[in-house]
């Protein structure tokens, strides 16, 4: 079966759990500069965060009736997010991918 194979592909690879990809979760505690809680006591900072367009005030154009808009999209994070991010190999860097607004 496939996920034997992957099991076993990822058992052979060696090295502990830290040192593979994952889903991770943080909150943000700082929004200028932008920091983000990870764990219980690590904070993150700039140098260790890349951040999604999705979680940025971003604009884009669409189409509506052959006529060309421009749409701005308000995400950027703010304190108190609850943030989902993956974790890249040794842990080095974190992906935002996406959050969570109270």
């Amino acid at each position: 079966m496939a996920g034997e194979w992957l099991l076993n592909q990822l058992s052979k690879r060696g090295g502990s759990n830290t040192d593979y990809s994952d889903v991770v979760f943080g909150k943000v505690v700082s929004d200028s500069p932008l920091k983000v809680q990870y764990a219980n006591d690590l904070i993150l900072t700039k140098e260790f965060l890349i951040v999604s367009k999705y979680c940025t005030d971003y604009e884009e154009e669409i189409e509506i009736d052959k006529k060309k808009k421009k749409i701005k999209h308000f995400n950027k994070l703010k304190k108190g997010d609850d943030v989902t991010m993956l974790r890249q190999d040794g842990g080095q860097g974190f992906f935002i991918i996406e959050y969570k607004r109270k």
